[in-house]
């Protein structure tokens, strides 16, 4: 599970609860959650919840459409990389899955199986009709303990911070929800899917009682999306999943061609590598963190477009509202590869090409809040910007400074 996903790297978030109707008392009658109907539901989650596993990475998922479609996050399965997407349902039948529709905007997959399971898909309810204070279920695979069920009332609405805006209306609940939980549905009392767990706040890693779901209307649309990308390739188009837009053949093949990977390395810019994030940063080791901190974003890069944050800047508004450190934004990973030093980070970029997309998994200095940020690859200027230039003389961005302690900081364990 992604911790805090997103809010790392936008700048405004909405914090108000929204106005909702109280619901009417034959409303609260007919979803009290008695123990057989918790039982039911159990079952029912049983036979339609999903473990997701893409390499070393996984998560949780659900089937959610009569066509035999699993929604998940999309944090889960761009995790892995390149790798195999696997599904296993509640019997244990596992099979290979591609990526139809991937929606990072909200966090949101939708994933066909190579061959149809008959299994019933989870009715999905009506967000609108979420109340703050009403039981729900959490279900999912957290720390690979699949099939694990919990239980919480919604705590809040709110908007979260998204890539392209707000995402409106999040269901904040107290069910525990811990690492591999992501993907996994949440349910109210009468059994339909209201949310998408996708994010914790926490500043140990695991659940402290504030967990977010995405609501299911953009699960809804998610799934209308993938219909008519479904529609499009029976018609002989070729589509690319992430961006979710139709590439007629010719523009494929030449697509290919350009994200296709060199014999020989272009031209590098001043003394950095094929390509850049557009950063200056050094090692970082706290207490729970380790990973290259950005100390500053340069202007028109990649890092500044994708929303990144250094330590120079202002620290975005989720963390000042919430009273958190600010030192910058800490990269711990990029495409499920560990960044743990500048050098890390040297080596994982050495091997990409301008053009091609990458995803950056972020913390914070005292690992309170993670996010993801994807950008586009740039080949490095052929002049610096001033910015990138210490008063030595010396072009400085992504190249190693004095790594930075904190202090009594012990080398901690890597969290994945």
């Amino acid at each position: 599970m992604t911790v805090m996903r997103c809010a790392l790297v936008l700048v405004s978030l909405a914090l108000p609860t929204l106005a909702l109707a109280q619901p009417s008392a034959g409303e609260a009658r007919g979803t009290e959650l008695t123990e057989d109907r918790r039982i039911a539901i159990a079952e029912s989650l049983q036979r339609s919840a999903v473990v997701i596993r893409v390499g070393s990475s996984g998560g949780s998922g659900f089937v959610a459409s009569d066509e035999g479609w699993v929604v998940t996050n999309a944090h889960v399965v761009r995790a892995g990389g390149r790798a195999p997407i696997q599904i296993r349902y509640g019997d244990g039948h596992a099979v290979v899955a591609r990526v139809l529709l991937l929606d990072v905007h909200h966090d949101l997959a939708v994933l066909e199986p190579a061959e149809r399971v008959t299994v019933p898909p989870l009715p999905l309810g009506d967000p609108a009709t979420v109340r703050v204070g009403q039981t729900v279920l959490a279900y999912g695979s957290p720390f690979g303990l699949d099939g694990t069920l919990t239980q919480g009332i919604v705590s809040a609405r709110r908007d979260l911070p998204g890539p392209a805006g707000p995402i409106v209306g999040v269901i904040q609940t107290d069910a525990t929800i811990n690492p591999g939980n992501s993907g996994g549905p949440l349910v109210s009392s009468r059994g339909e899917v209201i949310g998408v767990n996708t994010a914790i706040l926490s500043r140990s890693g695991g659940s402290h009682g504030i967990g977010f779901a995405v609501p299911t209307s953009y699960v809804q649309q998610a799934l209308a999306d993938a219909r008519r990308r479904r529609a499009e390739i029976a018609q002989g188009a070729t589509t690319r999943a992430v961006e979710g837009e139709p590439i007629a053949p010719e523009r494929a093949l030449q697509a290919q061609r350009e994200l296709a990977p060199r014999d020989v390395a272009p031209e590098d810019g001043p003394g950095l590598g094929p390509v850049w994030l557009g950063i200056l940063g050094d090692d970082y080791r706290g207490p729970r963190v380790e990973g290259v901190r950005v100390d500053h974003v340069l202007p028109n890069g990649p890092a500044e477009r994708a929303g990144l944050r250094g330590s120079r800047d202002a620290a975005p508004e989720v963390v000042r509202r919430m009273g958190l450190r600010w030192g910058g934004h800490v990269i711990v990973a990029v495409d499920g590869q560990r960044v743990r030093s500048m050098l890390d980070l040297k080596r994982v970029l050495d091997a990409r090409r301008p053009g091609q997309r990458a995803s950056l998994n972020l913390t914070t200095i005292d690992g309170a809040l993670h996010g993801e940020a994807e950008l586009v690859l740039e080949a490095p200027p052929e002049r610096l910007p001033e910015d990138a230039v210490e008063p030595g003389g010396e072009p400085t961005p992504e190249r190693g400074r004095r790594p930075t302690r904190e202090p009594r900081a012990r080398t901690p364990t890597p969290r994945r």
